[in-house]
Formats: structure tokens, sequence, C-alpha cells
């Protein structure tokens, strides 16, 4: 999952906290402080904001966390959404925080989820939970059509390489 596709998913549900990202070759986390889909404060190692700009074109991310519920050490005001979306190189703040495509229904990834756990066993659950994490999904809620996408291509990756393909043409969109 690229920067971007990290970022997209706490815009677009309009969440307040900071995401924090360890990038490829960066020995600082980049925190990204949002609040209500909006990003207030931005800083990597020293660096703030727009100093940190320029190094997020080209970052590769290797892992993130989200903590709901914490402010940004200052604020900018009226945020900093529209230049941290130019400095991903992102045609607008507007593209980003927009849900595109359809929504998954509950019911659905209910089944996937018993259909994986019964292909691959009780750990099966232990992957799906840490899956959902990682796209801040609940149970019983649906999902955007794009986090289904890459919450399948994960699962299909768990899977034995003779069940792979029946399981993609069963549940890939």
């Amino acid at each position: 999952m690229g920067l971007a596709e990290i970022i997209k998913q706490y815009l677009r549900k309009g969440e307040s906290g900071v995401i924090s990202v360890k990038l490829q070759n960066e020995n600082h986390l980049l925190k990204v402080y949002i609040e209500n889909g909006e990003v207030m404060y931005v800083t990597l190692g020293t660096f703030k904001n727009e100093e940190c700009f320029s190094k997020l074109k080209n970052a590769v991310p290797i892992e993130h966390f989200f903590l709901r519920g914490v402010t940004p050490p200052q604020k900018i005001e009226g945020g900093c959404t529209d230049k941290f979306i130019d400095a991903l190189g992102l045609p607008s703040a507007e593209s980003l925080k927009t849900k595109t495509g359809m929504m998954i229904t509950p019911e659905k990834i209910q089944k996937l989820e018993k259909e994986f756990i019964e292909l691959i066993g009780p750990i099966g659950k232990l992957i799906i939970d840490d899956l959902f994490s990682k796209i801040s999904y609940s149970r019983g809620n649906s999902m955007p059509e794009d986090e289904y996408k890459i919450f399948v291509d994960s699962l299909i990756k768990e899977l034995p390489a003779h069940e792979q393909e029946k399981f993609s043409s069963k549940y890939k969109i």
C-alpha cells in the first residue's frame, strides 16, 4: 500500500488522530496529524510541514499505525491538506477524500472471512483481525471497494498456491 492509499483511508473517513508511517531509508517516523479528515500538522524527524513535503513524493512506506484522538502539537490555521496532497503528487484533496466505487456489504465480508478460516484454519481469524486493524475496519460495517480489494489481495497471498485461484475468482471484484 502506497503512502497516498494509507492517508486516503483516514481522510476519507473523517478521522482524528495521528498516522505514524515508517518509511524506507528513513530513520524517523512520518507523523501526519489529522482532525476531522483534514491534515493539520506533519513531522518527519525535526522537519515540520512544508520542510518534509519534499521527501514524500517518492517515499515508500514499510508499515503504519493510527492512533485515534491524538491532537497535533501545533496546528496550521486551516490545515495543510492541499499542500500535503500536492507533495504526494496527487491531483487534488477532493480526489483523496472522496469515496470511490461501491461499498461491500458486511454479509459478503463475513462469507469471505468464514471461507478463508475454513481453508487456512484458526490462524485465519488472527490474519483477518490484523488486516482489519490495518485498514481500520470494524465487523458488521460495509467496506469501501478500494479497501476490499486490498483486503482480498492480502488474504490471497496467505493461502496455499493451489487454493489462490479459486478464492480469487470467487471474491475479487
